[in-house]
């Protein structure tokens, strides 16, 4: 059985090291030094709207999910900034089972709604997990 646990600073060194494993692999090949990672971490947790929440199974943590409550005019939406499973524990459900938890936790707030982007690879996964394209479209400028 998954649970979240919410993070406070002392998950920063655990999940900075655990982004730069997951990162490492396909489909993102990316060499994250640790001291960007730990800065990415603070970053998603030093919000005052930000939440962050440890994947546990048993007494191990197994991944990180990050985001932020968006304040909307009838109910908040959360939008979730990363989330990332140890490749141990990849493809056994434990995304799913974190998003179904998120689910729980956030219902208590009154969100009604959970948004985030993905990368093309990974779109099959969330619309597994009930998410459908939205009316936006994920927009950037390279500098």
């Amino acid at each position: 059985m998954l649970f979240l646990r919410t993070c406070d600073q002392s998950d920063i060194p655990i999940a900075a090291q655990m982004l730069c494993r997951v990162y490492a692999e396909a489909p993102y090949n990316e060499n994250w030094p640790l001291e960007r990672a730990e800065k990415r971490i603070q970053a998603y947790l030093s919000g005052a709207n930000s939440r962050g929440y440890a994947l546990i199974i048993d007494t191990q943590i197994v991944g990180y999910l990050f985001g932020r409550m968006l304040v909307a005019a009838k109910c908040s939406n959360f939008y979730v900034d990363e989330i990332f499973v140890h490749p141990n524990y990849q493809r056994k459900g434990c995304g799913s089972l974190a998003l179904n938890a998120l689910r729980g936790e956030l219902k208590k707030d009154c969100v009604d709604k959970i948004a985030l982007h993905a990368l093309c690879e990974d779109a099959s996964f969330y619309e597994k997990n009930g998410f459908t394209l939205s009316d936006y479209v994920n927009m950037e400028k390279r500098l």
